[in-house]
C-alpha cells in the first residue's frame, strides 16, 4: 500500500505525479481509441489524480497480485 500526503513532498512528486499519474496519462490515447473510456471521463480522472497532490490532498493505493488459471 502507498499513502502520500503533503507531509511527504518527495513522494507527492516522485510517486503520485511522476510515476502513478504519468503511467495513467500514458494510456490516454489508446484507452480512448479502444472505446474503453470517454475522453472527458478520462481527463476528469487525471484532474482528480492531480488534485490528490494539493496541500490538502491524499493519495492512497493498494497494490495486489493476481494469478489466473486457464482451464
Amino acid at each position: 500500500m502507498v499513502y502520500v500526503d503533503s507531509s511527504k513532498p518527495r513522494l507527492v512528486q516522485g510517486f503520485t505525479k511522476n510515476t502513478f499519474t504519468a503511467m495513467i496519462e500514458g494510456v490516454r490515447e489508446s484507452s480512448i481509441e479502444a472505446g474503453l473510456i470517454a475522453e472527458k471521463i478520462f481527463d476528469d480522472g487525471i484532474k482528480g489524480l492531480y488534485r490528490t497532490t494539493a496541500t490538502d490532498g491524499v493519495f492512497c493505493y493498494t497494490f495486489f497480485k493476481a494469478i489466473a488459471i486457464k482451464y
